[in-house]
């Protein structure tokens, strides 16, 4: 089936203009939005180096959250307050994740992300965390390599999971050099949305070009 770019806005982009029904604001958001990091500052800081450990929720949410924050001034020609930035879907879909308790591990061999033990831990064992992964770090690392999050690409780095370490990428340069397709796809998205003349339909398309990219290569590392 062909790929619609006007049902993509609805699906990527416009999550707020869907949800304008909630009966407070606080529902539209993923939970735990406001209690994560919104800023590099809020994170840890080792040599000079932001330190995020991805495998906890708030701290993986909150390199959306930052996303969000940085690219809003890019997509304020499309509606206010931040409401049709199309990297909403990201978020949005982590946090349903979370919710869902996708995040867990589904091994039940620790208390990874169960409610009765450490509920903001994500279980490197769980397919879906891991697939997120790369449509939470490659879309960040992207960031910042392009210039966006305006830092230098060698001050941020995510912490490595208890296993699996070859099958994921740490900071800019790993990302480049494990992943090199999917950065370029992302960064190709993200030049566009630093153009002035990029509109909604462009940007959606270049969007799905890198989502697509990224799914690619997390399911050929997971593809149980």
């Amino acid at each position: 089936m062909a790929f619609s770019l006007s049902w993509a806005c609805v699906i990527f982009g416009c999550i707020f203009a869907s949800l304008a029904g909630t009966s407070s604001i606080s529902e539209a958001y993923p939970p735990l939005w406001k209690e994560s990091p919104g800023q590099f500052s809020d994170y840890n800081v080792e040599n000079g180096k932001y330190i995020i450990n991805v495998w906890h929720y708030p701290e993986r949410l909150g390199t959306y959250k930052i996303l969000l924050n940085k690219t809003a001034k890019y997509f304020e020609k499309f509606a206010p307050e931040n409401e049709q930035n199309i990297l909403w879907g990201l978020a949005v879909q982590h946090g349903w994740q979370y919710h869902t308790g996708r995040l867990a591990d589904p091994t039940q061999t620790t208390d990874c992300g169960h409610e009765s033990g450490d509920h903001l831990c994500i279980s490197v064992d769980s397919w879906s965390a891991d697939i997120n992964y790369y449509l939470s770090a490659m879309p960040f690392f992207a960031a910042v390599d392009s210039g966006i999050m305006g830092i230098s690409s060698d001050n941020v780095t995510v912490l490595p999971p208890s296993k699996d370490q070859m099958s994921f990428c740490y900071n800019v340069s790993s990302c480049h050099s494990s992943f090199p397709e999917v950065m370029k796809k992302w960064n190709e998205f993200y030049q566009h949305v630093k153009s002035n003349s990029s509109n909604c339909d462009d940007l959606l398309k270049y969007l799905w070009a890198a989502h697509v990219s990224s799914l690619e290569v997390a399911r050929k590392n997971f593809h149980n």
